[in-house]
């Protein structure tokens, strides 16, 4: 009884540890998606810049995501399932990592395996 008592006490010091640390890097992520959103509200839709700021609130958005599931797991916020696309998380991951390796390989194959495109 005592060591499963100290199994609970230790699962709630660390369900605190993390909610802590989520709520800290929720407001993180308030700042960086709201200058992110003035980016875009200031450049026009043929700017460089778009695609880049862009991407920044689509990254934002996953880590916000990210941070809910960490808070569930806290038990300070309820998770709230959703049905998702894969096609529309390989399709995304797949942008993601053809900026990562620059243009020197082509991811494209690779994708439309691994996603049925």
């Amino acid at each position: 009884m005592e060591r499963q008592l100290r199994q609970s006490q230790k699962f709630e010091a660390i369900g605190s540890l993390a909610g802590g640390i989520a709520h800290d890097f929720n407001n993180l992520l308030n700042v960086i998606g709201g200058y992110s959103d003035l980016i875009l509200n200031r450049v026009a839709s043929d700017d460089l810049v778009r695609p880049m700021a862009t991407q920044i609130n689509t990254t934002v958005e996953r880590a916000a995501s990210l941070t809910r599931q960490l808070l569930a797991f806290s038990r300070k916020q309820i998770l709230e399932p959703h049905i998702l696309s894969l096609n529309d998380i390989c399709r995304d991951v797949g942008q993601m990592l053809q900026r990562l390796v620059g243009e020197t390989l082509n991811l494209s194959p690779i994708t439309s395996l691994v996603c049925g495109q």
